[in-house]
């Protein structure tokens, strides 16, 4: 029930939005579109996505981390991370669609019709939207910033509405939960398998299933509570 009121409130934002004229991003370079949080709500609500989209990606950059951003380096790091998806992974494009940066600006990229590439594997990515959090969140590593944090918490619930989603390990998944070379979905059985640590053991508390289902998914529900009230 819960989840056909949020699919139907996201079809509604979609309607209202799509009435209005769109919005102009803060700044354009090449395919890259880069905006504030708020920006982005209008640009999705604005966009019409062709493909079912049922699985969230979480993910970090590891590289570039928190070390290579200056600031004002957004372009030149996506342009960086294109260049190297495209030469050296062989993809046709950026892997991911969205892009998120200590600031708190938020950068799409791969266009949403278009099924996100990457070593997550085919199941997680036909049907899926990958967000990079550029830093790397290793425990001892980057520690994020609260912009970085409230842009993630805020974009998810976004995402989760547009595409009537209801915050889950089916729906808002983290990369450390799939096999790197069977592509299958482990879980929290990484012990015995080929995994990346991504999106981080120090991501939102840790990279398991417990830590997003205590301390990652209250925050978004939260979050999609408050912007439906807000936007009622």
């Amino acid at each position: 029930m819960r989840k056909n009121l949020i699919f139907v409130i996201g079809v509604i934002f979609s309607i209202i939005f799509l009435s209005i004229t769109p919005v102009h991003a803060t700044e354009i370079q090449g395919q890259h579109i880069l905006m504030t949080k708020e920006e982005f709500k209008d640009w999705l609500f604005n966009t019409q996505v062709n493909r079912e989209i049922r699985l969230i990606q979480q993910h970090h950059t590891w590289i570039p981390s928190y070390t290579h951003f200056d600031g004002s380096n957004h372009f030149r790091l996506l342009t960086g991370m294109e260049n190297h998806h495209k030469k050296t992974m062989g993809w046709k494009n950026i892997a991911q669609n969205v892009t998120t940066f200590p600031d708190g600006k938020v950068a799409v990229s791969r266009p949403f019709n278009i099924a996100p590439e990457g070593t997550i594997g085919p199941k997680a990515n036909s049907a899926g939207i990958a967000i990079e959090h550029i830093g790397n969140f290793d425990i001892g590593h980057d520690v994020m910033t609260k912009a970085q944090k409230d842009t993630i918490i805020y974009i998810n619930a976004l995402l989760c509405i547009k595409f009537g989603l209801t915050p889950s390990i089916d729906s808002i998944t983290y990369h450390h939960w799939w096999h790197l070379k069977t592509k299958e979905r482990v879980l929290d059985a990484t012990a015995s398998y080929n995994v990346k640590s991504c999106p981080g053991t120090g991501f939102f508390g840790g990279n398991s299933t417990s830590s997003a289902k205590s301390n990652f998914y209250p925050l978004i529900s939260d979050k999609i509570e408050e912007l439906l009230e807000t936007d009622q």
